[in-house]
């Protein structure tokens, strides 16, 4: 019965949920904050429209407690007594979610076979749940009407409802004008809306370095909200732009507290020019610090983590052929590639990550892939550098 429910009953379910968790006020005129890639200020015409298309491919989804979910043998589960199918997938993930780790699995199912894991997931999952309760959410494919997705509630379940409440809201007080939104709504829900200032100003850290630093974000999950730097870096002279994101702050529930923290942090003075100077000390530590196999690696992951075929990872970030440069010498040693210098410097690097995240054309413009992308390019920029570069007059 869970796996035919329709998005009209998840989005009844959502929005009785909206209204008991906040005030009136937080639950009122937005109709939607969903779009593919708007570049301009969107009209309500246009919010309408593309919340209406998130919502009816909005996959079904239920709130559980999870020790509800029972594990009945091999991807089978069981809820109030109704037979479940799930993915692979699936049940990776809800072992994960109870701590069960891929070594235990294999260790307990040869020991005590299919049967004795089953009993050893049902068991983990109640002792794991006797003082504090876990709520979680399960979200089915409507396509082979399987569980596919399970999404661990940390505080309290965010519905997309208040989520969109909230991104109204935060326009509003802040005086900042919605210039994207992006989302996924197959599997796994998130949604990013971007703000921008009218009256944005120009940061120049360098010859060719201009960038738009005073816009943010706001990304949602079922089970958190995201508040982040949003940067636009213009590369080229006809305006082309790349556009960079930076966490701050993570909340795990949508109360009158958090929403007005976060409301306040955005309109203190403080929060963009303290993003300024900061990411002015990294752009700065980043071209002069030449990058290491190590961290090439690294930033070669990142493209793999979102199905960049390997092929195109090593055009982009030549990992491969500089670890051979090293064998051919007789000097790679895998212990030590933070020690071995790379290819270019870590800003080199970031560069390449950015731009393709941004101008690629194998994904559509709203894919999530290019966030996360860039979001690995901006944690690749944070991370204290293996190899620094100093003077020596020897």
């Amino acid at each position: 019965m869970f796996l035919l429910m329709s998005s009209a009953f998840v989005r009844t379910n959502v929005l009785s949920t909206c209204k008991a968790k906040l005030p009136d006020k937080f639950v009122t005129s937005l109709t939607n904050l969903i779009n593919y890639s708007l570049q301009n200020d969107m009209n309500n015409s246009n919010i309408q429209q593309e919340k209406q298309r998130f919502m009816n491919g909005l996959w079904p989804q239920k709130t559980i407690e999870l020790s509800e979910l029972q594990h009945v043998g091999e991807n089978v589960f069981a809820l109030n007594g109704i037979e479940l199918p799930a993915d692979d997938k699936f049940t990776s993930s809800y072992d994960q979610t109870l701590g069960i780790n891929s070594s235990q699995r294999v260790m307990v199912k040869e020991a005590s076979g299919e049967t004795g894991l089953t009993n050893y997931r049902n068991y983990i999952n109640v002792a794991s749940n006797l003082q504090k309760p876990k709520s979680v959410v399960i979200i089915a494919s409507p396509e082979n009407h399987q569980l596919a997705e399970i999404v661990p509630i940390v505080d309290e379940y965010i519905s997309p409802t208040v989520f969109f409440d909230f991104a109204e809201m935060m326009a509003d007080e802040t005086g900042y004008q919605i210039s994207d939104v992006r989302f996924n709504n197959a599997g796994k829900p998130r949604i990013t809306v971007v703000y921008t200032n009218p009256n944005g100003r120009t940061h120049r850290f360098g010859p060719g370095e201009d960038f738009m630093m005073d816009g943010f974000y706001l990304t949602w999950t079922p089970s958190n909200v995201e508040l982040g730097h949003y940067y636009e870096r213009l590369v080229c002279s006809n305006g082309q732009t790349v556009k960079e994101e930076r966490k701050d702050n993570t909340v795990y529930k949508l109360s009158a507290n958090e929403i007005h923290s976060i409301i306040g942090r955005v309109k203190n003075k403080s929060f963009f020019a303290i993003c300024v100077e900061q990411f002015g000390k990294l752009l700065k530590r980043a071209s002069s610090s030449r990058i290491s196999l190590a961290e090439m690696k690294r930033a070669q992951k990142i493209l793999i983590a979102e199905n960049v075929n390997a092929e195109k990872a090593e055009h982009l970030i030549p990992y491969a052929e500089v670890c051979s440069s090293y064998q051919n010498a007789g000097l790679y040693d895998a212990k030590k590639e933070h020690l071995m210098k790379g290819e270019g410097t870590i800003w080199d690097t970031y560069n390449v990550l950015t731009q393709f995240a941004s101008h690629t054309t194998i994904w559509k413009p709203n894919d999530h892939r290019r966030i996360a992308i860039m979001n690995g390019a901006v944690g690749l920029l944070k991370r204290e550098p293996d190899i620094v570069n100093y003077l020596d007059i020897y």
